[in-house]
């Protein structure tokens, strides 16, 4: 080592003399650039926050609700006192359409047979005595020729007896020649009468073709259902079509015990479709039924909606809104606009003073479409906020 080098320890580190300390250097520059440039602005937000107003809202104070008189005047916070009046309830249930029984016909055949032609088909329209499908049938062409021959017997049967008559007159023959002629021509007119009735009973009929049965329905309205086919060999127990009169039809409802109390035989009832509730088509209460079910705490409702249009199809899952008379009540009642949910519970804000309020739970009741009952949580005359409801509940409960 040279006595230059002892008396320069720099010269030992190199890195450092020539790169190292200028890295440093700029390092702490840039940093303290930072720090100065992060001090001026907290310094100037600082002193612009120090001149603006605090925020006029809602504060929570143990329990109450305080607010200025300004922030009223705002968000329009208006009071109502609680009281009993006239509710007409509206009960809202899910429920089923249905067809009106009395506008459904099944249509088969009361004897085996085999289908000869189908002539309508699901979504055809149908008047009523039309014929839907005929049927081949041995059974029927035997009954039809059985009803030939009492025809037959019965006209011969008559004619003698007239003539047995006219000969017992002349003295010709005896009277109890004339008296087995009326006993034969009476036992002819049963023979006759039992064949047309045993033809009626199987659905045929003497005109037309020997043998094959008309299938007719006896409604007018649209085939709903096919189970036959050509050449298809059927059973009396077999229903071929179905045809269905949609312009009527029914809506069944489940209704809870404890709502049933308000519905009434003749009420209003306005149906919408679940898929579109812009929809509504008015009905009317046509059943409240009489037993209430162990499982579901329920009992059916029937209601009679005129479907004129056919926008509600059997199967069809539908809202019914139950608009019921009008009836006094004893209990509290507030308007539905005083009602907001604080974590999932319903809630009123009672007013203490102008500016201060009260949250608090409610169990309510009934309800129609302007007021509900409230069951516990209020006093008649106590008031709540009925403007202004949301205005509280954004500032303080976020």
């Amino acid at each position: 080592m040279t006595d230059t080098e002892e008396k320069n320890p720099l010269a030992t580190a190199p890195s450092l003399s020539r790169g190292g300390w200028k890295v440093s250097l700029a390092a702490a520059a840039a940093t303290a650039c930072l720090l100065a440039g992060a001090f001026t602005y907290w310094r100037s937000a600082a002193a612009d926050h120090a001149g603006e107003p605090a925020r006029d809202v809602p504060r929570l104070d143990g329990t109450w609700i305080r607010f200025s008189p300004q922030f009223a005047a705002r968000s329009k916070v208006a009071f109502a006192p609680c009281e009993s009046g006239v509710l007409s309830p509206v009960v809202i249930v899910t429920g089923t359409v249905a067809f009106d029984p009395q506008l459904v016909a099944a249509i088969g055949a009361r004897i085996p047979g085999r289908v000869r032609r189908v002539l309508k088909f699901p979504g055809d329209l149908v008047k009523s005595g039309e014929t839907v499908a005929e049927l081949e049938s041995a059974d029927l062409g035997q009954t039809q020729a059985a009803l030939v021959s009492a025809r037959a017997h019965a006209e011969a049967a008559i004619a003698n007896q007239r003539r047995e008559d006219q000969l017992a007159e002349q003295r010709v023959s005896s009277q109890r020649d004339a008296e087995l002629a009326r006993a034969t021509a009476s036992a002819a007119k049963a023979d006759l009468v039992a064949a047309e009735q045993k033809l009626r009973a199987i659905g045929g009929s003497n005109a037309g073709e020997v043998g094959i049965l008309q299938l007719t329905t006896p409604i007018a309205g649209k085939v709903i259902e096919l189970h036959i086919s050509r050449g298809q060999s059927v059973e009396p127990t077999l229903t071929a079509l179905r045809v269905a009169d949609l312009s009527r039809v029914w809506i069944d409802l489940a209704v809870f015990e404890r709502e049933l109390g308000h519905l009434r035989t003749g009420d209003a009832v306005e149906i919408s479709p679940q898929t579109n509730s812009t929809i509504t088509i008015p009905g009317k209460i046509a059943h409240i039924g009489d037993v209430i079910d162990l499982d579901t705490r329920s009992a059916p409702v029937r209601v009679v909606v005129e479907n004129n249009d056919e926008s509600l199809r059997p199967g069809q899952s539908v809202v019914a809104k139950i608009h019921t008379a009008p009836t006094t009540v004893a209990q509290p009642m507030i308007p539905l606009d005083a009602l907001t949910s604080i974590d999932g519970k319903s809630t009123v804000f009672v007013s203490h003073d102008e500016t201060s309020v009260e949250p608090r739970t409610v169990v309510l009741g009934a309800r129609d479409v302007t007021h509900v009952l409230v069951a516990s949580g209020l006093q008649p005359g106590e008031r709540v906020v009925v403007s202004g409801v949301f205005a509280l509940k954004a500032e303080v409960f976020r």
